[in-house]
Protein backbone atom coordinates (compact mmCIF):
# COMPACT_ATOMS: atom_id res chain seq x y z
CA UNK A 1 0.00 0.00 0.00
CA UNK A 2 1.40 3.39 -0.64
CA UNK A 3 0.87 6.45 0.95
CA UNK A 4 0.91 9.78 -1.54
CA UNK A 5 -1.71 11.79 -1.65
CA UNK A 6 -4.47 10.50 -3.75
CA UNK A 7 -2.93 6.95 -3.79
CA UNK A 8 -4.79 3.81 -5.03
CA UNK A 9 -4.47 1.06 -2.18
CA UNK A 10 -5.08 -2.23 -3.83
CA UNK A 11 -5.94 -5.01 -1.77
CA UNK A 12 -6.37 -7.22 -5.57
CA UNK A 13 -5.19 -5.56 -8.73
CA UNK A 14 -8.33 -3.98 -10.79
CA UNK A 15 -9.85 -5.87 -12.91
CA UNK A 16 -13.17 -5.21 -14.75
CA UNK A 17 -15.76 -5.91 -12.25
CA UNK A 18 -16.93 -8.34 -10.06
CA UNK A 19 -20.39 -8.20 -11.03
CA UNK A 20 -20.24 -8.10 -14.90
CA UNK A 21 -18.71 -6.40 -17.78
CA UNK A 22 -20.26 -5.55 -21.20
CA UNK A 23 -19.43 -8.52 -22.85
CA UNK A 24 -21.26 -10.48 -20.29
CA UNK A 25 -24.64 -9.02 -20.35
CA UNK A 26 -27.66 -10.70 -21.18
CA UNK A 27 -29.51 -7.60 -22.72
CA UNK A 28 -32.76 -8.79 -22.35
CA UNK A 29 -35.53 -6.40 -21.86
CA UNK A 30 -32.29 -3.38 -22.72
CA UNK A 31 -32.79 -1.21 -25.67
CA UNK A 32 -29.59 -1.65 -27.49
CA UNK A 33 -27.06 0.69 -26.65
CA UNK A 34 -28.10 0.58 -22.62
CA UNK A 35 -28.03 1.62 -20.35
CA UNK A 36 -25.32 -0.88 -19.21
CA UNK A 37 -24.69 0.32 -16.21
CA UNK A 38 -26.59 1.96 -13.53
CA UNK A 39 -25.07 3.63 -10.85
CA UNK A 40 -27.56 4.64 -7.71
CA UNK A 41 -27.42 6.93 -4.90
CA UNK A 42 -28.84 5.86 -1.31
CA UNK A 43 -30.04 7.98 1.18
CA UNK A 44 -32.44 9.95 -0.51
CA UNK A 45 -32.62 8.14 -4.08
CA UNK A 46 -32.89 4.63 -3.30
CA UNK A 47 -33.94 4.78 0.55
CA UNK A 48 -37.15 6.81 1.30
CA UNK A 49 -37.13 9.79 4.07
CA UNK A 50 -37.20 7.34 6.87
CA UNK A 51 -34.44 5.90 5.61
CA UNK A 52 -36.36 2.71 4.48
CA UNK A 53 -36.06 0.72 1.44
CA UNK A 54 -39.28 0.24 0.23
CA UNK A 55 -40.09 -3.68 -1.65
CA UNK A 56 -41.18 -1.88 -4.54
CA UNK A 57 -37.68 -0.35 -4.95
CA UNK A 58 -35.64 -3.30 -4.56
CA UNK A 59 -38.28 -5.06 -7.32
CA UNK A 60 -37.30 -2.36 -9.53
CA UNK A 61 -33.41 -2.89 -8.94
CA UNK A 62 -33.65 -6.78 -9.65
CA UNK A 63 -35.68 -6.11 -12.69
CA UNK A 64 -33.41 -3.90 -14.26
CA UNK A 65 -30.61 -6.19 -13.07
CA UNK A 66 -32.74 -8.94 -14.43
CA UNK A 67 -32.62 -7.68 -17.96
CA UNK A 68 -28.69 -7.65 -17.91
CA UNK A 69 -28.07 -4.39 -16.62
CA UNK A 70 -25.25 -3.84 -13.96
CA UNK A 71 -26.30 -2.05 -10.71
CA UNK A 72 -24.17 -0.36 -8.17
CA UNK A 73 -24.21 1.90 -5.30
CA UNK A 74 -23.07 5.22 -5.20
CA UNK A 75 -22.66 6.97 -1.84
CA UNK A 76 -20.89 8.89 0.95
CA UNK A 77 -21.86 6.12 3.04
CA UNK A 78 -18.77 3.40 4.85
CA UNK A 79 -18.56 0.21 3.76
CA UNK A 80 -20.24 -1.45 7.13
CA UNK A 81 -22.99 0.75 6.90
CA UNK A 82 -23.60 -0.26 3.21
CA UNK A 83 -23.73 -4.46 4.11
CA UNK A 84 -26.93 -4.97 5.33
CA UNK A 85 -28.63 -2.77 2.29
CA UNK A 86 -26.01 -4.30 -0.25
CA UNK A 87 -27.66 -8.43 0.59
CA UNK A 88 -30.87 -7.17 0.50
CA UNK A 89 -30.80 -5.95 -3.16
CA UNK A 90 -28.63 -8.78 -3.75
CA UNK A 91 -25.39 -6.33 -4.58
CA UNK A 92 -22.46 -8.57 -3.64
CA UNK A 93 -19.93 -7.16 -5.68
CA UNK A 94 -18.12 -4.01 -5.30
CA UNK A 95 -20.03 -0.60 -4.52
CA UNK A 96 -18.72 2.79 -5.13
CA UNK A 97 -18.29 4.05 -1.29
CA UNK A 98 -17.31 7.15 0.77
CA UNK A 99 -17.46 9.92 -1.56
CA UNK A 100 -16.02 7.78 -4.39
CA UNK A 101 -12.63 7.57 -2.01
CA UNK A 102 -13.58 3.33 -2.24
CA UNK A 103 -14.58 0.76 -4.30
CA UNK A 104 -15.46 -2.46 -2.40
CA UNK A 105 -17.40 -4.59 -1.80
CA UNK A 106 -19.08 -4.25 1.30
CA UNK A 107 -20.42 -7.55 1.85
CA UNK A 108 -17.02 -9.52 1.65
CA UNK A 109 -15.21 -7.05 2.29
CA UNK A 110 -13.09 -7.22 -0.81
CA UNK A 111 -11.07 -3.93 -1.90
CA UNK A 112 -11.17 -3.12 -5.80
CA UNK A 113 -9.11 0.20 -5.01
CA UNK A 114 -9.16 3.11 -2.51
CA UNK A 115 -8.81 6.41 -2.85
CA UNK A 116 -6.00 7.06 0.58
CA UNK A 117 -4.89 11.14 1.90
CA UNK A 118 -1.42 11.52 2.34
CA UNK A 119 -0.14 11.94 5.66
CA UNK A 120 0.50 15.99 4.63
CA UNK A 121 -3.19 16.64 3.43
CA UNK A 122 -4.48 14.85 6.87
CA UNK A 123 -2.12 17.26 8.82
CA UNK A 124 -3.40 20.16 6.22
CA UNK A 125 -6.96 18.97 6.89
CA UNK A 126 -7.05 19.07 10.61
CA UNK A 127 -4.86 22.90 10.22
CA UNK A 128 -8.18 23.57 8.72
CA UNK A 129 -10.36 22.36 11.00
CA UNK A 130 -8.61 23.76 13.81
CA UNK A 131 -9.00 27.61 12.13
CA UNK A 132 -12.31 26.92 12.12
CA UNK A 133 -12.01 26.07 15.61
CA UNK A 134 -13.72 22.48 15.71
CA UNK A 135 -12.65 19.12 16.19
CA UNK A 136 -11.75 16.81 13.05
CA UNK A 137 -13.03 13.56 12.29
CA UNK A 138 -10.85 11.11 10.68
CA UNK A 139 -12.77 8.75 8.75
CA UNK A 140 -10.64 5.70 7.94
CA UNK A 141 -11.58 2.07 5.95
CA UNK A 142 -12.15 0.83 9.45
CA UNK A 143 -13.86 3.27 11.57
CA UNK A 144 -13.52 6.80 12.70
CA UNK A 145 -10.65 8.80 14.39
CA UNK A 146 -12.00 12.26 16.24
CA UNK A 147 -9.11 14.15 17.55
CA UNK A 148 -10.22 15.86 20.94
CA UNK A 149 -7.45 16.79 23.76
CA UNK A 150 -10.57 17.28 26.26
CA UNK A 151 -11.31 13.00 26.07
CA UNK A 152 -13.79 11.18 24.97
CA UNK A 153 -16.32 11.68 28.25
CA UNK A 154 -16.09 15.37 27.74
CA UNK A 155 -16.87 15.58 23.63
CA UNK A 156 -20.05 16.67 23.16
CA UNK A 157 -20.41 17.54 19.24
CA UNK A 158 -19.28 13.92 18.09
CA UNK A 159 -21.69 13.42 14.68
CA UNK A 160 -24.08 10.80 15.28
CA UNK A 161 -23.19 8.92 12.27
CA UNK A 162 -19.63 8.40 14.08
CA UNK A 163 -21.17 7.61 17.44
CA UNK A 164 -20.55 3.59 18.10
CA UNK A 165 -17.91 1.35 18.28
CA UNK A 166 -15.84 2.11 15.16
CA UNK A 167 -15.18 5.73 17.18
CA UNK A 168 -11.57 6.36 18.56
CA UNK A 169 -11.31 9.27 20.71
CA UNK A 170 -7.46 10.25 20.85
CA UNK A 171 -5.61 13.80 22.47
CA UNK A 172 -3.84 14.92 19.45
CA UNK A 173 -2.88 12.92 15.78
CA UNK A 174 0.24 11.47 17.07
CA UNK A 175 -1.51 8.70 19.80
CA UNK A 176 -2.76 6.68 17.22
CA UNK A 177 -1.29 5.13 14.18
CA UNK A 178 -4.15 6.26 11.42
CA UNK A 179 -4.13 3.71 8.88
CA UNK A 180 -5.82 4.05 5.42
CA UNK A 181 -7.29 7.23 5.94
CA UNK A 182 -10.20 8.15 3.15
CA UNK A 183 -11.51 11.42 4.61
CA UNK A 184 -11.52 14.38 6.87
CA UNK A 185 -14.72 15.40 7.99
CA UNK A 186 -15.53 18.84 9.15
CA UNK A 187 -18.79 19.95 10.90
CA UNK A 188 -20.07 22.99 10.11
CA UNK A 189 -23.75 23.26 10.82
CA UNK A 190 -26.00 25.01 9.10
CA UNK A 191 -25.12 28.64 9.99
CA UNK A 192 -21.78 28.61 8.98
CA UNK A 193 -21.70 26.35 6.23
CA UNK A 194 -21.21 28.33 3.48
CA UNK A 195 -18.59 30.35 5.18
CA UNK A 196 -16.84 27.38 6.03
CA UNK A 197 -17.25 25.59 2.33
CA UNK A 198 -15.76 29.35 0.89
CA UNK A 199 -12.45 28.32 3.24
CA UNK A 200 -11.83 24.92 2.43
CA UNK A 201 -11.99 25.76 -1.33
CA UNK A 202 -9.69 28.97 -0.76
CA UNK A 203 -7.65 26.49 1.71
CA UNK A 204 -7.82 23.70 -0.44
CA UNK A 205 -7.42 24.19 -4.43
CA UNK A 206 -8.18 21.36 -6.86
CA UNK A 207 -4.95 20.30 -6.93
CA UNK A 208 -4.39 19.69 -3.48
CA UNK A 209 -7.47 18.29 -2.28
CA UNK A 210 -11.39 17.55 -3.11
CA UNK A 211 -14.18 19.30 -0.96
CA UNK A 212 -17.63 17.12 -0.83
CA UNK A 213 -20.78 17.75 1.17
CA UNK A 214 -23.76 16.28 1.28
CA UNK A 215 -25.48 18.73 3.28
CA UNK A 216 -25.40 22.08 5.36
CA UNK A 217 -24.00 20.41 8.82
CA UNK A 218 -20.50 19.90 7.51
CA UNK A 219 -18.21 18.94 4.45
CA UNK A 220 -15.44 16.48 3.27
CA UNK A 221 -11.79 16.82 2.55
CA UNK A 222 -10.50 13.98 0.45
CA UNK A 223 -7.64 13.11 -2.34
CA UNK A 224 -7.62 15.32 -5.08
CA UNK A 225 -10.00 14.60 -7.46
CA UNK A 226 -11.94 12.73 -5.86
CA UNK A 227 -15.72 12.33 -6.03
CA UNK A 228 -18.93 10.04 -7.28
CA UNK A 229 -18.38 10.82 -10.84
CA UNK A 230 -14.52 10.04 -10.92
CA UNK A 231 -15.38 6.83 -9.23
CA UNK A 232 -18.11 5.70 -11.71
CA UNK A 233 -15.67 6.92 -15.06
CA UNK A 234 -13.48 4.76 -13.50
CA UNK A 235 -15.54 1.61 -13.00
CA UNK A 236 -17.68 2.19 -16.33
CA UNK A 237 -13.95 2.42 -17.85
CA UNK A 238 -12.95 -1.25 -16.22
CA UNK A 239 -16.30 -2.32 -17.89
CA UNK A 240 -15.65 -1.52 -21.15
CA UNK A 241 -18.41 1.05 -20.81
CA UNK A 242 -18.65 4.51 -22.51
CA UNK A 243 -20.59 7.34 -20.88
CA UNK A 244 -23.74 7.02 -23.51
CA UNK A 245 -23.92 3.80 -21.51
CA UNK A 246 -23.87 4.64 -18.16
CA UNK A 247 -27.21 6.06 -15.89
CA UNK A 248 -27.18 7.51 -12.76
CA UNK A 249 -29.96 8.76 -10.22
CA UNK A 250 -28.95 10.97 -6.96
CA UNK A 251 -30.12 13.40 -5.15
CA UNK A 252 -27.36 15.89 -3.12
CA UNK A 253 -24.31 18.01 -3.74
CA UNK A 254 -21.78 15.31 -3.72
CA UNK A 255 -23.88 13.85 -6.86
CA UNK A 256 -23.62 16.38 -8.91
CA UNK A 257 -20.27 14.76 -10.97
CA UNK A 258 -21.86 11.44 -11.10
CA UNK A 259 -24.85 13.19 -12.73
CA UNK A 260 -22.64 15.09 -14.85
CA UNK A 261 -20.44 12.22 -16.26
CA UNK A 262 -23.72 9.80 -17.30
CA UNK A 263 -24.95 9.83 -20.40
CA UNK A 264 -28.25 9.02 -18.62
CA UNK A 265 -28.85 10.86 -15.46
CA UNK A 266 -31.60 11.76 -13.08
CA UNK A 267 -31.76 14.24 -10.19
CA UNK A 268 -34.40 13.73 -7.25
CA UNK A 269 -36.94 16.25 -6.02
CA UNK A 270 -36.13 18.94 -4.64
CA UNK A 271 -32.69 19.12 -5.74
CA UNK A 272 -30.52 22.18 -5.91
CA UNK A 273 -30.58 23.89 -9.50
CA UNK A 274 -27.55 22.88 -9.94
CA UNK A 275 -27.92 19.34 -9.10
CA UNK A 276 -30.91 19.39 -12.06
CA UNK A 277 -28.91 20.94 -14.37
CA UNK A 278 -27.10 18.51 -14.77
CA UNK A 279 -29.04 16.08 -15.06
CA UNK A 280 -31.12 14.54 -18.13
CA UNK A 281 -34.41 14.16 -16.33
CA UNK A 282 -35.84 15.30 -12.89
CA UNK A 283 -37.64 12.89 -11.18
CA UNK A 284 -40.04 13.15 -7.58
CA UNK A 285 -38.84 12.64 -4.21
CA UNK A 286 -37.88 9.54 -2.76
CA UNK A 287 -41.36 9.87 -0.73
CA UNK A 288 -43.11 9.57 -3.77
CA UNK A 289 -40.39 6.75 -5.32
CA UNK A 290 -38.87 8.55 -7.67
CA UNK A 291 -35.96 6.08 -8.36
CA UNK A 292 -38.69 3.77 -9.76
CA UNK A 293 -39.80 6.80 -11.89
CA UNK A 294 -35.89 7.36 -13.07
CA UNK A 295 -35.34 3.47 -13.88
CA UNK A 296 -38.86 3.55 -16.09
CA UNK A 297 -37.18 6.06 -18.08
CA UNK A 298 -33.73 4.39 -19.03
CA UNK A 299 -35.30 1.12 -19.40
CA UNK A 300 -38.85 1.75 -20.90
CA UNK A 301 -38.72 -2.01 -22.11
CA UNK A 302 -39.26 -3.19 -18.37
CA UNK A 303 -42.33 -3.57 -16.48
CA UNK A 304 -41.63 -1.72 -13.12
CA UNK A 305 -45.19 -1.80 -12.37
CA UNK A 306 -45.70 -0.71 -8.47
CA UNK A 307 -47.35 -3.27 -6.28
CA UNK A 308 -48.42 -2.18 -2.45
CA UNK A 309 -46.50 -3.42 0.14
CA UNK A 310 -45.12 -2.52 3.58
CA UNK A 311 -41.44 -0.59 3.73
CA UNK A 312 -39.53 -2.38 5.98
CA UNK A 313 -36.33 -0.99 7.38
CA UNK A 314 -33.22 -2.46 6.55
CA UNK A 315 -31.07 -2.56 9.65
CA UNK A 316 -27.25 -1.65 10.37
CA UNK A 317 -25.31 0.89 12.07
CA UNK A 318 -25.76 3.96 11.32
CA UNK A 319 -23.15 5.18 9.34
CA UNK A 320 -23.15 7.56 6.16
CA UNK A 321 -22.29 11.03 4.17
CA UNK A 322 -23.75 13.56 7.63
CA UNK A 323 -26.95 14.16 6.96
CA UNK A 324 -29.76 16.53 8.52
CA UNK A 325 -29.57 14.56 11.82
CA UNK A 326 -25.77 14.02 11.72
CA UNK A 327 -26.85 10.08 10.57
CA UNK A 328 -23.88 9.00 8.52
CA UNK A 329 -27.07 7.87 6.04
CA UNK A 330 -27.59 11.22 4.15
CA UNK A 331 -26.04 9.91 1.21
Amino acid sequence: MTASDGSTIGVRGQRASAQTTRSGLIASGLRPGGPWLLACDLDGTLLDPAKLLRPSVQRAVRAVRGAGAAVILATGRSPWTVTAIARELDLRGPQIMMSGGLYASPVSGEIVWARQMSPALVDEAMAFADRLGVRPLICCLDGHVLVSPIGADAVDDVPDFAVGPRLRVVPTSADVEVRNPIRVYVRTGPAHHRRALAAARAWFPPARASIVWSDEFGLEILAPGTNKGQALRRVARAMGIGRDGVAAIGDGPNDLEMLAFAGRSAAMAPGSEELRTAAGLVVPSSADDGAIEAMRRFFPGLDLADEPETSRRILGAAGDEPGPHQDESAA
